[in-house]
C-alpha cells in the first residue's frame, strides 16, 4: 500500500469523491429517446425541471431537413412569429454571428408578459441557448439542440425552455401553458422547415 500522509490521503479522497459525484450528476441528466414514436412522427413533450426546482418543458422530435435549414429556421426572426404562436409582439434590439438581443411581447397563461432574451449561438448548426436579459420573468432559458439520427435524413431537435416568474404555484401553470403550446409548435416548425428548398 502506499505511504500517504494524512493530508494527501484526504486530498486522494475528496477528489474521488468529486469525481463519482460529477459522473453521478452526468448520468442523471442523460436523456434517453422513444426512438419508436420518434421514428413514427410523434412529438414527445415532458415537464421537467431545472437548477432550483425551476419548472421546465422538454420537446423532442424528428425532422427530415438539412442541419443548415433547420439552424436558418430557428435564427429567421423575420417569420419569427409565423412558426411560434403567442408572440404578440418581437424586435431584434441587436444581431450577430455570435447571437441576438430580442424582446418579446408574450400571450402567457395568465397576462401578457415583455421581455428581452439573449438568444446565444453556442455551437451554429448544433446548439442554440438563450437567456433573461430583463423584463417581467424572475428567470427564462433553455435551448435547442440538433442532434444526429441513425437515419442520414433526419435530425433530432431537443427543445427546452425554463420559466420561473416569481412565484412556484404561477410557474406551474406557465408550465402547462407551454407544454400546450410545445407540441403545436413543434408540428409547424417541422412543417416549415421540411417544406424549405
Amino acid at each position: 500500500m502506499p505511504n500517504y500522509s494524512t493530508q494527501a490521503f484526504l486530498q486522494h479522497l475528496l477528489m474521488a469523491g468529486l469525481l463519482c459525484l460529477y459522473t453521478i450528476t452526468v448520468c442523471s441528466q442523460e436523456v434517453s429517446y422513444d426512438w419508436p414514436a420518434l421514428n413514427r412522427g410523434d412529438v414527445i413533450v415532458e415537464s421537467i425541471s431545472g437548477a432550483n426546482d425551476v419548472p421546465g418543458v422538454r420537446v423532442t422530435f424528428a425532422v427530415k431537413a438539412s442541419r443548415e435549414n433547420i439552424w436558418a429556421t430557428l435564427v429567421d426572426y423575420d417569420n419569427f412569429q409565423k412558426i411560434f404562436v403567442g408572440i404578440n409582439r418581437m424586435r431584434v434590439v441587436s444581431h450577430d454571428n455570435e447571437g441576438a438581443q430580442i424582446e418579446f411581447w408574450i400571450d402567457a397563461v395568465l397576462k401578457n408578459l415583455n421581455y428581452i432574451l439573449y438568444r446565444d449561438y453556442a455551437q451554429p448548426g448544433y446548439r442554440l441557448t438563450w437567456v433573461r436579459v430583463s423584463g417581467d420573468l424572475k428567470d427564462i432559458h433553455g435551448s435547442w439542440e440538433i442532434q444526429d439520427t441513425v437515419d442520414p435524413e433526419k435530425l433530432l431537435l431537443v427543445y427546452e425552455s425554463y420559466v420561473d416568474v416569481g412565484t412556484w404555484v404561477i410557474s406551474k401553470f406557465v408550465q402547462l401553458g407551454a407544454q400546450n403550446r410545445a407540441r403545436d409548435m413543434a408540428y409547424r416548425l417541422r412543417v416549415w422547415v421540411e417544406k424549405k428548398p
